[in-house]
């Protein structure tokens, strides 16, 4: 490995059987860079296979886990590895090793986890903007002509509905009807 991707990768991983310690960190969503933790990975294997009801032993994770961090110091990834990334290797490297009920576990898992997130951030959003913004500038706080929403109580009366709108899409609501 050169110097440049050592520089790359970061600060050192090591302790997997069978795999040299290699250089690796991880971007996570926010765009921090972290320590790469193996670990994690094998945690998200076997939960994977809990959720599929293919449950193995521990050491299978570790193998598909190891699989993945292969991939990476192989130059699957170019650059510093993020966690999208990272967990498109998990899905190759479930369906290689022949876990194909399981990855697709792992599929639904990160899809629904997904959707949680841009969820909660609509939601923090929208909470943004009711605190924030004037009624003047907002179509939102306008859509209701009986109700003051720059006062405290158009503006909480805002938050119960909109949080409440976004909790039903999200939880109440069949997904197939609420887009």
């Amino acid at each position: 490995m050169t110097e440049a991707n050592t520089q790359t990768f970061g600060t050192q991983v090591g302790s997997a059987v069978g795999v040299p310690s290699v250089p690796v960190t991880i971007k996570k969503r926010d765009g921090r860079v972290v320590d790469f933790d193996l670990e994690k990975i094998v945690d998200a294997v076997e939960k994977a296979f809990l959720a599929s009801g293919a449950m193995q032993n521990r050491q299978v994770s570790r193998d598909v886990a190891n699989l993945v961090l292969a991939k990476i110091i192989g130059g699957a990834v170019e650059g510093i590895p993020t966690v999208e990334g990272v967990q498109d290797l998990v899905e190759e490297a479930l369906i290689e090793s022949g876990f194909s009920q399981t990855a697709k576990s792992y599929i639904l898992y990160r899809a629904e986890r997904s959707r949680v997130r841009d969820v909660n951030s609509r939601l923090m959003q929208t909470l943004k903007d009711i605190t924030f913004t004037k009624a003047t500038d907002s179509d939102m706080k306008r859509e209701n002509a009986n109700i003051d929403a720059d006062t405290a109580m158009g503006t909480m009366l805002k938050y119960g509905s909109e949080s409440s709108k976004q909790f039903y899409e999200m939880c109440v609501i069949d997904p197939e009807f609420a887009k």
